[in-house]
């Protein structure tokens, strides 16, 4: 939750671009500029760099030699950095060249305002609940561990039908989702996919799993908000489809077993403390209007 105590100063930054977008140049040499101006050093990820033919640095290396991360893009350039940064403890930032920008906290004009703020400790890092998936096979050997700052997505694999879900909390039967996909997600995914699918809208601080049945057969089959205590497990009749944060996607077969948990730890993001999280529901769905 937001304090008033100062945070560690921000010294040294890496920098992640969003992918395929060589036409962002011109933006990261503004924010560069601004940065170094600041007196804040700047490393660019090898990846980005080599997108905009400038010489960049391994991640690994700039998540051990910065005090913070920051990503130009939109909300998808910035979930995709912080499952990097995880687990590293990295504090993330993200600038807005997209379009809705629920998650990222500036501008890129309203960088120049903020550099002091970001190296005297003056501004707010807020916690976002992460959720880990763990893939089983039918041996129930471990095949794949996962992250999620929004959503797990179980999705049937083919356009027809829908997909059967068995569904248990802390190793109890609870239910059983015939569905077109089912998501787990967090308090910060509720704005993404979730709210298409008929979910609550969740304080994105809060420390809780939805589970929100997409196109249900049953009417009875609702939106669900647990507490991150419960450890769920997931079983599909039919060959599925895990897609992470609408980023990674993995085939699920019957015999697998999915096993997806909180962690307590959080994925920790920079915003100013002027930000009012009410106010960016507001504008960016334009209630009220």
């Amino acid at each position: 939750m937001n304090t008033n105590q100062p945070n560690a100063p921000i010294h040294k930054v890496g920098v992640i671009l969003r992918p395929s977008s060589p036409e962002i140049k011109s933006v990261f040499l503004h924010v560069h500029k601004e940065l170094i101006g600041g007196n804040i050093e700047v490393m660019l990820e090898s990846i980005s760099g080599g997108m905009i033919e400038l010489l960049g640095r391994d991640f690994g290396y700039i998540a051990t030699e910065c005090d913070a991360l920051l990503s130009l893009g939109g909300d998808g350039t910035l979930i995709a950095m912080m499952r990097r940064a995880f687990e590293y403890g990295l504090p993330c930032m993200g600038i807005n060249t997209g379009r809705l920008g629920f998650l990222t906290a500036l501008m890129p004009n309203e960088l120049h305002d903020f550099i002091p703020k970001l190296k005297s400790g003056d501004y707010t890092l807020q916690n976002h609940l992460v959720l880990q998936a763990e893939v089983y096979n039918e041996n129930k050997e471990l095949l794949h561990t996962f992250l999620a700052i929004n959503e797990f997505l179980i999705s049937k694999h083919e356009l027809s039908g829908m997909v059967h879900i068995h569904a248990s909390i802390d190793n109890k039967p609870f239910n059983t989702y015939s569905c077109d996909g089912l998501i787990i997600g967090t308090p910060t995914g509720s704005t993404a996919y979730n709210i298409s699918a008929g979910g609550s809208v969740i304080y994105p601080y809060c420390r809780n799993i939805l589970l929100t049945p997409i196109a249900p057969h049953s009417l009875t089959q609702r939106p669900l908000v647990l507490s991150d205590e419960f450890v769920l497990e997931f079983c599909a009749e039919q060959r599925a489809k895990l897609i992470i944060d609408g980023q990674e996607m993995i085939d699920i077969m019957p015999a697998y077993s999915l096993r997806i948990r909180a962690l307590k730890e959080s994925a920790k993001l920079i915003y100013p403390r002027t930000r009012d999280y009410f106010h960016v529901l507001q504008e960016k769905f334009k209630w009220g209007d």
